[in-house]
């Protein structure tokens, strides 16, 4: 999954076949105006040594006091930044060991976003969260992608955090085996079964858009089956 993320930002390009940005395939965009254009926010975020401020702008180092405000803001970071004892001027030190991961993270966030990037991509940014700080980060992700015109790729191992998706690719021993919408992914029993996606989040998927009048009553992934896979969760 990572390799698709390095092959859009063309750290190295394909031997075989393209891959298509907007219509063009990225071997003929120059890597810098390629780059500008996607913000990226890892699983493992790292702080520099500086202030709260200087961390966000490393995303636009030309960025004003007022962007980086704005995008602390829009990660949902601006709260707790000025809640530290120099708010934007707080020295950030030893890679953030002065903040929570997930204080760390909306940083990444906010860092990404100072640039104001078309395209997003989250690389497993949540796997080393707690509960609550990734549905935190969550939240914001989905408030983002209702409000902005951003387009998100999340690559993640977790199937809740695809509920909300306008597409879900799924992959298995580095080949697709699965794309569409989540109401298809996840009424797919055999790729289910293919991908091993956890059984609990299915259900909770499952529940969650029969709830919404996602799923109509032929879905093959019917009560029958939820209660069989209920079963087989206890």
């Amino acid at each position: 999954k990572t390799t698709i993320t390095n092959l859009i930002n063309r750290f190295y390009d394909v031997q075989g076949g393209s891959v298509i940005y907007d219509g063009i395939d990225v071997r003929d965009i120059k890597k810098d105006a390629l780059r500008r254009s996607l913000g990226i926010v890892l699983q493992d975020t790292h702080l520099f040594t500086g202030t709260v401020a200087e961390n966000i702008r490393f995303g636009k180092l030309d960025a004003t006091q007022e962007e980086i405000e704005k995008a602390a803001k829009i990660a949902n970071a601006d709260s707790f930044i000025r809640r530290l004892p120099h708010g934007y001027d707080t020295l950030v030190t030893a890679d953030g060991a002065n903040l929570s991961q997930g204080q760390r993270q909306l940083l990444a966030i906010a860092r990404a976003a100072v640039a104001d990037p078309p395209v997003l991509i989250l690389d497993e940014a949540t796997s080393m969260l707690s509960p609550n700080s990734r549905k935190e980060v969550l939240d914001i992700i989905l408030k983002l992608h209702k409000e902005t015109d951003i387009t998100f790729i999340m690559i993640t191992q977790y199937a809740e955090e695809t509920v909300n998706a306008d597409r879900i690719i799924v992959m298995n021993d580095g080949r697709i085996i699965g794309n569409g919408v989540p109401e298809k992914i996840y009424s797919n029993e055999e790729l289910i079964e293919k991908s091993q996606i956890s059984l609990p989040y299915c259900v909770k998927i499952y529940n969650d858009l029969k709830k919404a009048g996602i799923f109509l009553d032929e879905c093959p992934l019917n009560n029958e089956r939820l209660v069989e896979l209920l079963c087989r969760l206890k």
